[in-house]
């Protein structure tokens, strides 16, 4: 130009030595996070994780607790489940009457049955709840049940506990009625009582337990548990599932 100076650029004029820029097209830019949301998360994180170590640490510690409390409890008092078996059974009263109207017959009995209930621990108390028994013979005829009160057994005792149980005009099967009557006379019936309570442990002056207990005493006949021959062990369940013999 004559007065020296350089020609303006027009608007929109780009220099084909500068480096272009490339621009995302639109919908596909990456946002823009600050940097205190990373740290945000990071803070949760980090506390998320100390407390789930903390907590497993608690439960791992509160189970070595009570393992060795178990542990110390056990060689301390050595504790043994009780023991019952079935002693003795009085007839008062056994009587059949038929009705061949109908083919049935009455029932009329009063017995006596004598468990024997024996705490064998020497540390130990036993606590028995509300005691129920029923007894049937040839585990057909029902002859009744009856209730005891709960009771303390105190440590390396032996308990007797006497039932009284009976009915009147029990209906029953009239054939079966003269087959048991026979076998009551022969002494050959099978005898079978059923005891249901519950026990729990005594520690000076605490209870611990009183899970429900269902003893079975059976298998044997009236001839040989009246006359000392026989004094079979009962059987032991508690929880449904643990028997012990």
């Amino acid at each position: 130009m004559a007065d020296g100076q350089p020609l303006k650029k027009p608007p929109g004029y780009m220099d084909p030595a500068t480096p272009a820029m490339r621009t995302p097209p639109p919908g596909q830019r990456k946002p823009v996070v600050p940097p205190v949301f990373y740290q945000t998360n990071k803070k949760k994180r980090n506390c998320c994780r100390i407390c789930c170590c903390c907590v497993c640490c608690l439960v791992v510690f509160i189970i070595i607790i009570c393992a060795i409390s178990c542990a110390l409890f056990y060689i301390w008092f050595q504790p043994k489940i009780p023991s019952f078996h079935f002693r003795e059974l009085e007839l008062d009263r056994f009587s059949i009457t038929p009705n061949k109207r109908d083919g049935t017959a009455l029932l009329d009995s009063k017995a006596i049955i004598r468990v024997e209930a024996k705490n064998p621990n020497t540390k130990l108390k036993i606590h028995y709840g509300v005691t129920e028994v029923s007894l049937n013979l040839d585990e057909e005829v029902d002859l009744g049940s009856t209730t005891l009160p709960g009771f303390v057994q105190p440590p390396n005792n032996m308990t007797l506990l006497k039932f009284n149980v009976g009915v009147e005009n029990e209906v029953i099967d009239s054939s079966s009625g003269t087959r048991l009557s026979t076998r009551v006379k022969n002494e050959n019936t099978e005898v079978n009582a059923a005891v249901k309570t519950k026990v729990g442990v005594g520690i000076w002056k605490t209870k611990i337990g009183m899970l429900p207990v269902n003893v079975n005493c059976g298998g044997i006949t009236l001839k040989q548990l009246n006359d000392g021959s026989g004094s079979p062990k009962c059987s032991f369940n508690t929880l449904r599932w643990i028997t012990i013999h």
